[in-house]
């Protein structure tokens, strides 16, 4: 599979994507299996394309993006698509009423598609594309005023095909 349009579908703090030459000229020419412990925006894994790969993030609202993306790209992207459509006027007032339905469903431990769906929208559009969360554990990062569109279909589609053969699990490392 071509890398040419794969690429994180999330920006997220402690990337690699400029540290990508670095690491790939200490990379072996060969492995057996390939372990991203903390795979946060995926920068290197989508970069590599290992084929015997298993992903991990303790950020379980993270990693059920990609479990959704995997497993049901075309409702994940339909509900994005549904959220970036239907943004009012104040685009401010929509994003915090989102921002608040997805620390709901995190109290709840609602990890569905919905919940992928509003994690990477408000990764989108929230201020420097930071995750951060307080000390109850529910998202709180102001938005950032932008309106432009929360994914790239074609970029999900090759993520989802790729990710078939990924093994993504949540938890410490």
């Amino acid at each position: 599979m071509s890398n040419s349009s794969i690429a994180p579908f999330v920006k997220w703090a402690g990337g690699k994507r400029q540290l990508l030459p670095q690491i790939k000229e200490r990379m072996p020419e060969t492995y057996n299996n390939y372990y991203e412990p903390f795979v946060g925006g995926g920068a290197v894994t989508f970069e590599l394309l290992p084929a015997n790969a298993l992903i991990n993030d303790i950020n379980k609202a993270l990693i059920n993006a990609y479990q959704q993306i995997r497993n049901v790209p075309d409702a994940f992207l339909k509900a994005v698509k549904k959220l970036d459509a239907d943004m009012r006027e104040d685009g401010k007032e929509y994003y915090y009423s989102l921002r608040e339905h997805y620390n709901y469903k995190l109290m709840k431990a609602e990890y569905d598609v919905e919940l992928a769906a509003l994690f990477v929208f408000i990764n989108k559009h929230c201020f420097n594309g930071l995750y951060r969360v307080n000390a109850k554990g529910l998202f709180n990062v102001p938005y950032n005023n932008s309106r432009s569109a929360s994914v790239d279909e074609k970029v999900i589609m090759e993520i989802s095909e790729y990710l078939q053969g990924v093994t993504i699990i949540a938890g410490e490392w």
